[in-house]
């Protein structure tokens, strides 16, 4: 897969600056942990969520906005270069139809630095589609409450709300610099040339 260009992110007289334009999306992803780790406080029992579990939420491609690319790609241009050169190998080998190439061995290989829609998956979420808002959750979570208490539940549109408007924040910091699609997907941002 061929790999984008960023152009001119960190070259600039200012290094920092790309790190100083992530914080909206780092304080975004403090209070989305904050809201998950309550709800798998509160409802420990009902969460069967677990590493190596054989659901499907690291088996689907995403797609995922230019801050949350550059996250990803900054945070794996700090990981020893050994890891580098394994998962950029994984990007480059997988397929449309294959898992996400940051799961191994039933674990996420940049876990910590995940991206926001992994943080949340598989936790009750609110939703609109068709004009009939439902709750989405894994099926394996939460089996015996019924009906979910509000308290549970995310509601996916003001989540996407913020995170539109902490993308548009950041993308407006490099009006002419970045050379990037809308939406990404977590292949490219991994071979992203920052």
């Amino acid at each position: 897969m061929k790999s984008r260009r960023v152009s001119n992110i960190g070259v600039s007289s200012n290094r920092d600056r790309p790190l100083k334009a992530l914080r909206n999306y780092h304080r975004l992803i403090d209070q989305v942990d904050n809201v998950c780790r309550r709800i798998q406080e509160a409802y420990a029992e009902q969460i069967a969520c677990e590493k190596g579990c054989a659901g499907n939420c690291c088996r689907i491609h995403l797609s995922v906005f230019p801050v949350e690319a550059i996250s990803l790609a900054v945070a794996l241009k700090k990981m020893p270069q050994e890891m580098v050169r394994h998962i950029r190998q994984k990007a480059r080998q997988v397929n449309s139809f294959g898992p996400c190439p940051l799961l191994e061995e039933g674990a996420c290989l940049m876990y910590a630095s995940r991206l926001i829609i992994c943080r949340t998956h598989g936790l009750p979420m609110r939703n609109e589609y068709r004009g009939h808002r439902y709750i989405g959750f894994c099926r394996k979570n939460f089996r015996k409450l019924d009906p979910i208490p509000d308290k549970a539940v995310i509601d996916l549109d003001c989540l996407n709300n913020n995170l539109a408007a902490v993308n548009q924040l950041f993308v407006s910091e490099f009006p002419d610099r970045v050379d990037l699609s809308p939406r990404i997907s977590i292949v490219e941002a991994l071979l992203l040339n920052l």
